[in-house]
């Protein structure tokens, strides 16, 4: 009786241990990546029980701790950025939201934040540190609102469906070279897939060349220097439009502006436009409907880009891999 009360208590804690893990047995590391092996049998069986009532993936934890994800510096940015973006349309759940972070992958010095508010994700943020040989001083990368934000597990889940790969072993790596180049690096055996780290879109096969481009340095495609002391000055909303409903970022001419002022002048004005960026020797095209922008007492100007959801990315960082087009 004593032996059969024990196996209970042991089999109940294990069965406790996985439900919270992602992708089945997936084992998270401190780095920002995991790796999953194949389910076995028992697995199995209960997934194939449990497949009428399909549970939501959740957001996995570091399997060790990050000291500086906890530190009262990187908490009080946090904070101070949220209280700031929140008062602006569009972010208003963020006011009760709560947030878990992870790391952006080694040597980056990175981590994207995910924002919850009751129970469902409504924006995400992406924290560099300002100084790497400093560890308390951080600066907004990027932003966005939505349910649908930057490396969120459910759009990883679904492309990993796409690819059937949710029955093999596999390895999956964050990667962040510039707010258009975050993706999921996927290993699988002797295959690797790039998906993009918002839209889930599994991007074409890449030659060497082409995944160097992960490698350049992170000073060379990031433009923000936005520190948790700044907060939005002004800003515009403009309503969301299909880019694909006129064509002219494909064969007509770009919008050139001398400076920053000019293009906010047109966003003032309610001028519609389309921001497109050609990324991979062009192999992949993104074009994204400018819905207004946000300016920080910095003067630094975040253009707000619809992207299954919005995401406020720095006019510097657009302007080194895009184009804007009327």
């Amino acid at each position: 009786m004593i032996k059969s009360t024990l196996w209970l208590m042991s089999l109940v804690i294990w069965t406790s241990l996985m439900l919270p893990m992602p992708l089945s047995n997936a084992a998270v590391s401190s780095s920002g990546s995991y790796t999953a092996t194949t389910p076995n049998a028992a697995t199995s069986a209960a997934s194939s029980s449990s497949a009428e009532a399909p549970i939501p993936v959740p957001v996995p934890s570091p399997s060790q701790p990050d000291n500086t994800l906890s530190s009262p510096s990187l908490m009080e940015a946090i904070k101070q950025w949220t209280q700031s973006i929140s008062a602006k349309p569009g972010y208003e759940a963020w006011k009760q939201a709560t947030w878990t972070s992870q790391p952006l992958g080694p040597g980056t010095h990175g981590w994207i934040v995910l924002l919850q508010s009751n129970g469902q994700p409504v924006g995400y943020m992406v924290i560099h540190a300002a100084d790497p040989n400093n560890p308390t001083k951080y600066r907004l990368t990027e932003y966005g609102s939505g349910n649908t934000p930057l490396f969120s597990m459910q759009t990883l889940y679904q492309s990993l469906v796409q690819l059937e790969l949710m029955n093999t072993s596999y390895h999956a790596e964050r990667l962040y070279t510039s707010p258009l180049q975050a993706v999921w690096k996927i290993t699988s055996g002797e295959d690797l897939y790039f998906i993009d780290a918002k839209t889930g879109e599994v991007l074409p096969q890449l030659t060497v060349s082409e995944k160097q481009e992960f490698d350049k340095p992170l000073e060379e495609q990031i433009a923000s220097l936005l520190k948790p002391e700044h907060t939005i000055t002004g800003s515009v909303q403009l309503p969301e439009f299909d880019p694909y409903e006129r064509l002219p970022w494909v064969k007509g001419t770009p919008a050139q502006y001398g400076s920053i002022s000019a293009l906010l002048s047109d966003l003032d004005q309610q001028k519609k436009l389309t921001y497109t960026a050609q990324l991979f020797d062009d192999k992949v095209t993104i074009p994204l409907a400018v819905t207004g922008y946000h300016q920080w007492s910095n003067n630094e100007v975040f253009l707000l880009l619809e992207q299954k959801g919005q995401r406020a990315i720095p006019y510097g960082t657009t302007f080194q891999l895009g184009k804007l087009y009327p």
